[in-house]
């Protein structure tokens, strides 16, 4: 009888393990895509707010929304997010944030902000 090392069959393998482990972790993720919108939809309202402080996000929505103007986009992915600030006279505001971004989600078509 011979010696057969006791990892044999897995070193063996080991290419064929190696190749699958790089093909999953490869793969692109899509919730963090809509991680990274939502932080760009937080800065982009943030930032038209001139001297806001203490900047709160109470509510946020994503959906995919019909456009009817001369963009040239069908379907573009709005952001819908209820802010409270203290303004620069220190008075505690209330306002809705809207960002509409691109259908790939990776640009920022417009942004605006309204009154509750």
């Amino acid at each position: 009888m011979t010696y057969k090392p006791p990892f044999k069959d897995l070193l063996g393998s080991f290419p064929f393990l190696f190749l699958v482990v790089i093909l999953l972790f490869s793969c692109e993720s899509h919730g963090f895509d809509s991680d990274k919108r939502q932080i760009m939809a937080k800065d982009e309202i943030q930032d038209k707010l001139h001297k806001a402080t203490s900047f709160d996000i109470t509510f946020f929505k994503e959906d995919t929304v019909q456009l009817t103007n001369d963009l040239g986009f069908k379907k573009v992915i709005r952001y819908t997010l209820n802010i409270q600030y203290l303004d620069s006279s220190r008075v505690f505001q209330k306002k809705k944030g809207i960002v509409l971004f691109t259908p790939d989600g990776k640009s920022i078509i417009s942004s605006k902000i309204t009154d509750d």
